[in-house]
């Protein structure tokens, strides 16, 4: 097939309809993904969609609020089916989509416990791709996916409007031999001539196609199913009626508007279909009434392309550009949703506003967090490396505090404290970290208590509050209090009275005249690796006086810039 240069009219769009995607497939399919990651998902035991609860959750996730108010006002959404289909036409996720028939008299499969499985190997892969390989096999996939009737003649786009044909005698004729792929990879390749942000008729595509390229979409000469139904003709598949339910006859070839009846209904659909959903295009329709032969005709007027598509078909769409911000934000600017980049910052920030441009804030209990589930990890060095350039001052100053105070202790979470003999059989496995032989930190604790149990044990699960322990039972062998404890206590005192050593240790505390001292000041006792408490508010640094050597070593070093006099507070 030639190259296509198509010369199309100008369109006008002041009394038409525009409709432009709000939603954003590459988003909402990792938000998809991430959710069936974090649970087991059962389908529906009839229908096999998504159950009403896991479709209303995944609904508040995706790009776009329209899905909720689907969901809450028909008990699911179109948009979060067809995000479902994509994961699966992709082989992200798994499930039984053929069913059984219970029974002899069943007409209709069922799905009995049909979870979703996660391939999160073949995921991974998919988002570790440069973001325009990513969108390339996003492309290749829809182009390709035509399965089953799923084409634009037979179906309505799930952000469509247009009604498709009968699917009558579909399964015969030249249907089952049609290759969709290449006319909409044809299609794909003269939208790639239009110019971004021009409005183009429909209808001068059509008659492009009409006159330059006939058989785009049917053969000349097409493969039919069986060789009997040649006589019908290349359009004998293709029924028209007056009304919904009507009879109904099929287009003939020989009519002169019969590329304008068939192949240009296809290039409406098309329109509102593939290019549509993945943002490429935006779309126009009349806003008269329709009188005319079902399924619709000449109803999609106009469309144009944007930047985004042309930078997706000439291979330039950029990598993620992030900024850190003096404020702590982190600005994340692309074309495309940046998968891993994200998931990499979320794990430090809080995400703000998502749009071209995401906007991100640092903050301390995520970074805190991360830090202790990492030990190697290096967050200067990371943020450094997705942004390309230098922190700012200030962000590395209190992101070297944050990283002091973690060296201090780790933090845990989700996790029990269990105590018992040294010796319970496959512990280990639930294990995160060994206190004592009689005490180690644990994940998991659901599994570990049906484990304890399957293994003849009696465990017990105490809930500490906030302000005091729980007294355990008395006979527990614990190191924490016990209902008798007091009594056990008081008749010990009476007996003898236990030597206690209270250990002390003195603060010293140095407040600063200005910020930018203090800030050297801060810098030079994190270099040498001296713990310190910061407050900002009051120019107060805090440390103990066995590291008071230390300090006078740093108010040394910045006597070339500073005569530095230390006085005590009366």
């Amino acid at each position: 097939m030639m190259k296509p240069e198509p010369s199309l009219t100008p369109a006008k769009t002041d009394d038409l309809i525009v409709f432009s995607n709000q939603y954003d497939l590459r988003h909402d399919m990792h938000a998809f993904m991430e959710y069936v990651q974090e649970r087991e998902v059962k389908r529906s035991h009839r229908s096999n969609e998504l159950s009403a609860a896991d479709a209303k959750r995944l609904a508040k996730l995706m790009s776009f609020s329209s899905a909720l108010e689907e969901v809450n006002t028909s008990g699911f959404s179109k948009w979060v089916n067809y995000v479902d289909e994509v994961a699966l036409l992709f082989e992200f996720v798994k499930y039984d989509t053929e069913g059984i028939y219970a029974g002899y008299t069943s007409s209709e499969p069922s799905f009995p416990d049909n979870y979703i499985e996660v391939d999160s190997k073949r995921y991974e892969e998919f988002i570790d791709l440069p973001l325009i390989e990513q969108e390339k096999k996003l492309l290749d996939i829809l182009v390709k996916n035509y399965i089953d009737g799923k084409n634009e003649f037979y179906i309505t786009s799930v952000l469509g409007r247009l009604s498709g044909f009968s699917t009558w005698g579909s399964a015969t004729g030249i249907m089952p031999g049609l290759d969709l792929a290449k006319p909409r990879r044809f299609l794909i390749e003269i939208l790639q001539t239009c110019k971004t942000d021009v409005w183009y008729t429909t209808s001068s595509l059509v008659q492009y196609l009409k006159k330059h390229h006939p058989f785009f979409l049917i053969p000349q000469k097409p493969r039919y199913e069986y060789e009997r139904d040649a006589k019908d003709g290349r359009y004998a598949n293709f029924h028209e009626q007056k009304e919904k339910w009507g009879s109904m006859e099929h287009v003939q070839e020989r009519d002169a508007d019969a590329f304008e009846r068939v192949e240009g209904r296809y290039v409406e659909r098309f329109l509102e279909g593939l290019p549509l959903i993945l943002g490429y295009i935006e779309v126009a329709y009349s806003m008269t009434e329709y009188k005319g032969s079902l399924p619709e005709m000449g109803q999609l007027l106009a469309f144009r392309v944007n930047d985004k598509f042309l930078h997706v078909m000439s291979g330039e769409i950029m990598e993620p550009m992030v900024t850190v911000q003096p404020n702590f934000e982190v600005h994340v600017e692309s074309e495309l949703y940046p998968v891993r980049t994200l998931a990499q910052l979320t794990k430090l920030a809080d995400v703000v506003a998502k749009d071209r441009t995401s906007v991100l804030k640092l903050q301390k209990k995520k970074v805190l967090t991360q830090l202790s589930q990492r030990e190697d990890l290096d967050v200067i060095r990371l943020l450094e490396n997705i942004s390309g350039q230098e922190l700012p001052q200030n962000v590395r100053i209190e992101l070297e505090e944050w990283i002091g105070v973690s060296e201090a202790f780790t933090m845990y979470e989700k996790v029990v404290l269990l105590e018992g003999d040294k010796d319970l059989p496959d512990i280990d496995q639930f294990t995160i970290e060994s206190i004592s032989p009689s005490m180690r930190i644990v994940h998991s604790p659901d599994r570990l208590f049906t484990h304890l149990e399957q293994k003849e044990l009696i465990p017990l699960h105490i809930k500490h509050g906030s302000s005091a322990f729980t007294p355990l039972p008395d006979g527990a062998h614990t190191v924490f209090p016990k209902l008798d404890s007091s009594l056990s206590k008081s008749k010990a005192g009476a007996r003898a009275k236990k030597p206690v050593t209270i250990k002390r240790e003195v603060q010293i505390t140095f407040h600063f005249p200005a910020k930018e001292l203090m800030e050297e000041f801060h810098k030079e006792l994190l270099a040498a690796r001296c713990p310190v408490a910061v407050d900002w508010s009051k120019l107060t640094l805090s440390f103990a006086r066995q590291y008071e050597s230390e300090i006078k070593k740093v108010s040394k070093s910045l006597n070339q810039d500073y005569t530095i006099k230390i006085e005590d507070i009366a």
